[in-house]
């Protein structure tokens, strides 16, 4: 999730890595009493573009079915963002345009709009298809929100708990403190005879490991730095 997306070109870089190429031009900026580097694309060296420029570069890569551009451009219409019109019609096209083209992340927004019917009728069942979509690509909030459904809305505990098993395993936090939660309840909460101790060790030593593998302080750095920006 910590990453930026490039639409001149299609490409993206995690936010440490992005934030460390910054910091690098403006320290040569800085010692340079010259011609200063211009901040450009890490990938095709294009300029940072301007809202609008940042819009048609979106929408040469939804041109080419890019999946990510189309994602964004959904959630562009559903915020009304960017000087485009808040439509939540063309938002979910979007969606569903970025989903046939392959992406996990259309899957889980489509799947939240039915579960929620933002724009469409409230559809449980649709809603549950469209999260199992984006867990079968890979998307471990989707597998997350899987065992939510299960759990909460049809009642299949057993089912739930193997869901969020498998996303914790692969680093989601919500699903470890969701297994938790039910193991620590002593039986007032229904599934716990599915959780055994043992495994619930293994699965926080699994759990922290998938988000080691991912982490650097890099990152953290520059989306703490990105957060305070966005805060003042």
């Amino acid at each position: 999730s910590n990453s930026v997306h490039f639409a001149c070109c299609g490409n993206m870089i995690c936010t440490g890595c992005a934030g460390e190429n910054d910091a690098s031009i403006k320290k040569q900026n800085e010692k340079n009493d010259g011609k200063k580097i211009t901040f450009t694309c890490p990938f095709c060296r294009e300029l940072p573009p301007s809202q609008d420029e940042y819009v048609i570069q979106l929408e040469a890569r939804a041109l080419k079915n890019d999946p990510y551009a189309l994602k964004i451009f959904g959630e562009l219409y559903w915020s009304g963002d960017y000087g485009l019109p808040q439509d939540h019609l063309k938002a979910l096209d979007c969606y569903i345009r970025a989903v046939e083209h392959g992406s996990p992340e259309a899957c889980t927004k489509i799947g939240n709009c039915y579960d929620k019917g933002d724009g469409v009728s409230v559809d449980e069942e649709r809603a549950a298809l469209f999260a199992k979509v984006g867990a079968l690509r890979g998307c471990i909030f989707a597998r997350h929100y899987i065992g939510w459904s299960e759990y909460h809305t049809f009642g299949n505990h057993e089912i739930a708990i193997r869901h969020w098993k498998i996303a914790a395993e692969a680093g989601d936090q919500d699903s470890l403190n969701a297994l938790r939660k039910i193991y620590n309840a002593d039986g007032k909460l229904p599934g716990k005879e599915f959780i055994t101790k043992e495994y619930l060790d293994f699965a926080y030593r699994a759990c922290h490991g998938a988000q080691l593998e991912v982490k650097s302080e890099e990152r953290d750095k520059h989306t703490t730095d990105e957060s305070r920006k966005n805060n003042d």
